[in-house]
This record gives structure tokens, sequence and C-alpha cells, in this order.
């Protein structure tokens, strides 16, 4: 009696070792892949052209390249403490952005990139919240492109 006593007593303590850690945050690792734009402020991109969808790809270096509406863009992705998201060093070409909608998209994703954002990675969504805009994206393959109606 007293055996089974002191099993059921020890068993609960060797389990308590067996569970999963929990991890507050994410890793850089976890940004590495390429992501495409879905929504800003809660509303779903809707581009009729051009044929690229707005995204980033981030490399194992954190080094990011991507499309903004218009243009194309580079930089360095910055990750600091408290989850927090930026792009330093950002370069673009110099394309003219004849569409006003996507002028407007190029030139918000442009400059919420490249403030501080709060990050969270989430169900495989990334989103991007700085003090005027939210910016959600998904991973590239996940997102079917809109067929023309």
């Amino acid at each position: 009696m007293k055996k089974w006593l002191l099993f059921g007593l020890l068993t609960p303590i060797f389990l308590i070792g067996c569970e999963p850690e929990v991890k507050a945050g994410f890793s850089a690792q976890q940004l590495q892949q390429s992501w495409v734009l879905t929504k800003i402020d809660g509303k779903d991109i809707n581009i009729e052209e051009p044929i690229t969808i707005p995204g980033m790809a981030i490399d194992a270096d954190l080094k990011v390249s991507g499309f903004s509406g218009c243009n194309q863009f580079f930089g360095q992705v910055e990750v600091s403490e408290g989850n927090r998201f930026r792009v330093t060093a950002m370069g673009s070409t110099k394309m003219a952005c004849i569409q006003d909608d996507l002028a407007e998209l190029e030139s918000l994703m442009s400059k919420s990139l490249q403030k501080w954002n709060n990050v969270a990675l989430e169900n495989n969504i990334l989103t991007l919240t700085s003090e005027q805009h939210i910016l959600t994206f998904m991973p590239q393959g996940t997102v079917e492109p809109e067929s023309p109606q």
C-alpha cells in the first residue's frame, strides 16, 4: 500500500518535466520566408494589377527584399527585445506609380516597414502594428491569387 501511495505522489512530479516548453514570442528564424501582404488595417488587399502581390522575403541574415505595389525594395530587418520589428537601410527602385491606389499602398507599406512595429506571429500570420497602421502578412503559397471576374 505504501508503495502505491509513494508512486501516486511521485508520478505527477516526474510528469511535470514532460510538458512541452511554452515560448513567449518567436524566433527570428521563423521570420525567414516569403510573406505576402494580405491586409492593411484589417481590410483585405484587392489589387487587380500588377500581377505581383506586395510582400517581402526575409533571409537567414535578416536581409529583406520585396515588392510594395510599384517598386522593388530591399533593406535589413532589425528585431529588438519586446517583439519589435523594423526595416533599416531601406532602398528601392524608382518606377512611376500610375495608379493612385498602388501609390498609396506603396507609400503606406514603405513608411510602416521603416518604423518600429510591434510584431506578432500566430498561426503562421505575421502582423506588424505601428502607431498608424496594421500590416498583415501570410506565407507565400498559402495565399491564392484572386481570379479576374
